[in-house]
């Protein structure tokens, strides 16, 4: 940008900041006339229209920015900016219709020499779809610092982001609220608690000022009894999302990559198992490791006489079944799921072409093995020397 284009956008901001609102507007239309394509000095004169009473210019000037927003894919960002325009007239429903057209027109036509934007969710509806989701949508805006939700709350909304960028934090046993990672403008949050509990997961946090658009559980609900593919697509990007997440706060794969965690839970195998199903009994040959990810799982051996004695009692995020494929040695004990839990499958092969490329998983894996294996040894042997001493006794 040339020198004699900056002060314009500097004395506007400077006006701005004062209150000066006709001294800013002047200046930053003058901007504009130089930056057709700063979308968000644009905004700042719809804004700064409707601040000086001007609500016809003030909505033609949001309408323009909307329809530029959708043309370049940026359907968060316009969403949002009709709902400033529905703030102010709420009569003019049209503008979703013609956003939801406009997004829908510009994914179709994408060009490989410039890559539309798809957002998850959105770019996978058909134009009807996509006008019904708009009209439940609520705009909120957070400074830097805020919390958007808090883990435990009710999670009985939908957001997606639609102006800066959030972290997700997450509590741990034991442990300090633990960063997960970063949501950028396009992403969504609150699917765990819609497809869960109806509560809140992990902690949002503003990193800077953002907007989030909002919609409620009853509103999508509305929503998917008249297109019910939109629950499909939902779902889709929650299984994805959850293996992520799960993998991400494994003391296995913690020390992984986002990329690096997608190319290992693409090796595992999904499996719902019923109450009281036996996974593998002490003496059969090692197969797979298993992660748990939701449900119970009972890990026990039998002692000769028949009697079980129970190690312990593993639940969502623990993993199980390494000893075997790891020492390549028979399983040492047994494992039964207590109640219907879900558990992620990972064969011998696939585990060990997991170590072969990620070494790092094998020396956690081996660390954590061998104090179980320990601890499995030393029950195993005060159970032996009870039966010798009761033994004795008779």
């Amino acid at each position: 940008m040339s020198k004699e284009k900056v002060p314009f956008k500097e004395e506007a901001q400077r006006a701005f900041s004062k209150g000066d609102w006709g001294k800013a507007l002047d200046a930053f239309q003058k901007h504009c006339s130089q930056e057709p394509k700063d979308l968000r000095s644009r905004l700042k004169v719809a804004e700064l229209l409707e601040r000086l009473s001007r609500k016809e210019e003030s909505i033609k000037e949001f309408q323009n920015v909307a329809e530029s927003y959708a043309e370049e894919g940026f359907l968060l960002q316009a969403i949002s900016v009709n709902k400033i325009i529905l703030r102010m007239d709420p009569s003019r429903k049209e503008v979703n219709d013609r956003l939801a057209q406009l997004y829908t027109e510009k994914y179709q036509e994408a060009k490989p020499i410039r890559p539309f934007p798809p957002i998850p969710l959105f770019s996978e509806l058909q134009e009807q779809e996509l006008q019904s989701l708009v009209t439940h949508i609520q705009s909120k805006t957070f400074q830097k610092d805020d919390r958007i939700c808090q883990e435990g709350d009710a999670g009985d909304s939908l957001m997606f982001i639609s102006r800066g960028e959030v972290g997700i934090f997450k509590k741990l046993p034991k442990e300090a609220e633990m960063w997960i990672r970063n949501l950028k403008e396009g992403d969504f949050l609150g699917e765990f608690g819609f497809f869960t509990d109806q509560r809140r997961h992990a902690t949002v946090k503003a990193t800077g000022e953002c907007e989030v658009l909002e919609i409620s559980r009853d509103g999508l609900n509305k929503i998917i009894e008249a297109h019910p593919r939109i629950r499909e697509v939902l779902y889709d990007l929650y299984k994805h999302r959850v293996l992520d997440l799960f993998l991400n706060i494994s003391p296995l794969f913690f020390s992984l990559s986002a990329a690096e965690r997608e190319d290992v839970f693409k090796r595992f195998r999904v499996l719902d198992v019923s109450e009281e199903t036996v996974i593998f009994e002490g003496g059969d040959p090692p197969a797979s490791l298993y992660l748990i990810k939701s449900g119970e799982v009972e890990i026990f051996i039998q002692k000769p006489r028949g009697e079980k004695v129970v190690l312990s009692i593993l639940q969502s995020g623990d993993f199980f079944g390494e000893i075997g494929p790891l020492f390549n040695k028979p399983r040492m004990a047994s494992a039964k799921t207590i109640r219907p839990s879900e558990l992620l499958e990972l064969t011998r092969e696939e585990l060990e072409a997991c170590l072969q490329q990620f070494p790092q998983i094998r020396a956690t894996l081996k660390d954590i093995s061998i104090k179980r294996l320990t601890r499995m040894n030393l029950e195993i042997f005060s159970q032996k020397k009870t039966e010798m001493v009761r033994g004795a006794l008779v």
